[in-house]
């Protein structure tokens, strides 16, 4: 029978994802780099889409009263 470390069960536990960590820390830095500019492109643009959400509304509310 095979030992797991008893950390490695806590964080299962817990509900880490280490296949997750596994595959990231497979990749190459620089793909790991490509997914994070990524990532903070769609955050970014979903950042601004709220804000001009947020006007449209503000608009809406100061037209109304």
């Amino acid at each position: 029978m095979e030992q797991t470390d008893p950390a490695l069960e806590e964080a299962r536990r817990a509900g880490i994802d280490l296949d997750l960590l596994d595959s990231n820390l497979a990749l190459t830095v620089e793909q790991r780099w490509k997914q994070h500019d990524a990532a903070l492109g769609l955050a970014l643009k979903l950042e601004a889409a709220g804000r001009i959400r947020d006007a449209r509304l503000q608009s809406i509310a100061s037209a109304s009263s």
